[in-house]
């Protein structure tokens, strides 16, 4: 077992916190639209759902380069802390707009906790290297990546507890304002990083205008071949992860017939291989990074989304209920699901797909981490999470126009899954002097 600083401890719990934080209140808020049958500037409740997605998204597209510059620039934790005070006026303003049912001001809250999440992760992943050893990198990054799966299932699950009773919403207030400060608590446990010398950053000043500064962070991350490749990979899974669980509640409610539960089950089950994945993998290799290791896990991982679709064809008009042949009219809960045919099945491919999911993405990460200078870090992670953000509205266009064409659920998944070849084979190509390495491991 890896000793962990009780600096990366402290920097595991901030961003914990956080990332809780968020989905309670988004989840919560995604509850409150949809069946208190909420329109607003004339968008109906489905309508505001899908622009809730957006709004939380948008401070990541105008503001990742801008954050990554502050970052660079100024000391680390110190930002850590003024981000974590903000975020406690971000609970106060939910809580206002949640006791006067609000929902103008409740979307402005769901982007401010947007904005919280654009300067804080730069920082987060910049933070790490100063806490870990060279050696550790992998073990550092999949701590932090399991931790906000776990802390995204925890928060979705929650929110929807949250407002279980929505004439009374004094529990999400509470869980709100509790969980900004004990984030703060742990910010303030952080040790100071030095600021690494470098002249041209502090002759430069802080780009607030969005189409400048965001030109300058992409030319930085494509001036190098190999962080580029990293960042394109990092994007990938998210364009990935995004589509798959948007997908999965769909999957529980029209091809099992399953109610909430067995849909947050399906869930749970990826973010568990999510988290399991890069542990195994640093267990495996004893902290080394071996990059041939990429593309491979994209090979298991296509062969899992299309067993997938392969389920899903079997079942979609049909389902097996303890041997008997029945077209399901209800819900059917947790229990019933194990009865399904091929349930078990289902829930190993999930398992496998964010297992192999972890394994691509962390050594990725640890990589950049590895290869980047100090003095570039958060800006390199600000110009990845502008990729991601763009990879997730790709692939939310994709699926909209896959459904427009009436693609039935089983020939969206071969879809994803194809793609996810083509990806493999890409990276295979840039990677292809890595697998003489990966034999002689």
């Amino acid at each position: 077992m890896r000793k962990i600083s009780n600096d990366l401890w402290s920097l595991f719990w901030t961003q914990f916190f956080g990332a809780l934080n968020d989905n309670v209140f988004k989840n919560a808020l995604v509850i409150l639209i949809t069946y208190q049958g909420v329109s607003l500037y004339g968008l109906n409740s489905q309508s505001l759902v899908a622009l809730s997605g957006g709004v939380f998204i948008l401070p990541f597209f105008f503001l990742s380069a801008t954050s990554g510059q502050l970052a660079d620039k100024f000391e680390k934790t110190t930002i850590v802390v003024l981000i974590k005070k903000f975020e406690i006026l971000i609970g106060l303003i939910a809580i206002f707009g949640l006791f006067y049912k609000n929902y103008p001001i409740l979307l402005l809250t769901l982007f401010l906790f947007g904005l919280h999440s654009t300067f804080f992760g730069p920082i987060k992943y910049s933070l790490i290297p100063h806490y870990s050893k060279s050696e550790s990198l992998v073990f550092s990054n999949a701590l932090i990546s399991s931790g906000t799966f776990v802390a995204i299932l925890i928060g979705t699950i929650l929110g929807g507890i949250a407002v279980s009773d929505q004439s009374n919403l004094w529990f999400l207030k509470i869980l709100i304002i509790g969980f900004a400060s004990l984030g703060l608590i742990f910010a303030k446990r952080l040790n100071s990083v030095p600021v690494v010398e470098d002249e041209e950053i502090e002759k430069t000043k802080i780009d607030w205008n969005f189409f400048s500064s965001t030109k300058t962070i992409l030319k930085l991350v494509f001036k190098n071949s190999k962080i580029a490749i990293l960042i394109i990979g990092l994007s990938w899974f998210w364009f990935l992860g995004a589509g798959l669980l948007s997908l999965l509640p769909v999957l529980a409610k029209d091809i099992f017939h399953g109610n909430e539960h067995v849909a947050t089950m399906l869930l749970f089950t990826f973010t568990v291989g999510m988290g399991v994945g890069p542990f195994v993998f640093e267990k495996m290799t004893k902290g080394k990074i071996i990059r041939a290791f990429i593309p491979l896990s994209l090979i298991v991982m296509s062969f899992s989304i299309f067993d997938i679709a392969f389920i899903i064809n079997n079942l979609s008009k049909q389902i097996v209920l303890m041997g008997i042949v029945t077209s399901l009219k209800g819900s059917i809960g947790v229990l019933e699901f194990f009865h399904l045919k091929m349930s078990f099945r289902l829930l190993f491919d999930l398992f496998f797909l964010s297992f192999f999911g972890g394994i691509f993405t962390v050594p990725q990460f640890a990589e950049l981490q590895r290869i980047t200078s100090r003095n570039e870090l958060s800006r390199i992670v600000a110009g990845n999470n502008i990729l991601n953000a763009m990879a997730m509205v790709t692939v939310s266009v994709v699926l909209m126009i896959l459904h427009l064409k009436h693609f039935d659920l089983a020939n969206i998944f071969a879809v994803l899954g194809f793609l996810n070849l083509g990806m493999c084979i890409f990276l295979i190509f840039f990677y292809r002097n890595e697998f003489n390495k990966f034999w002689r491991f």
